[in-house]
């Protein structure tokens, strides 16, 4: 796998995350387009984090402590707003034509 999509629900935005490296020995992830990271956090479970390492989404279900961020609903705060994403591993995609927005 060298890649994952959060896929929202209500509109099917969708942003797209590659490979980059590790971050506290689990794999780690880069939004393609901004400085956001799909990373295992080791005392919290799998989220998605600024560099800085705030917070900005997480499973929903459970906090996933397995090796690969779990697939299904994600749910995310961006100041009062919330959203539902489903989380989908997938081959990643070049930028043209990769429908992030």
């Amino acid at each position: 796998m060298s890649g994952i999509r959060f896929v929202r629900r209500m509109d099917g935005l969708t942003y797209e995350f590659a490979r980059d490296g590790e971050a506290d020995g689990f794999l780690s992830y880069k939004r393609v387009d901004l400085d956001m990271w799909c990373r295992r956090l080791p005392d919290f479970g799998w989220v998605v984090c600024d560099a800085a390492g705030v917070v900005s989404s997480r499973p929903f279900d459970a906090a996933g402590r397995g090796d690969l961020p779990p697939e299904g609903v994600w749910v995310s705060r961006k100041g009062e707003r919330s959203y539902v994403y489903d989380l989908v591993r997938a081959e990643a995609r070049g930028a043209t034509g990769s429908g992030i927005r």
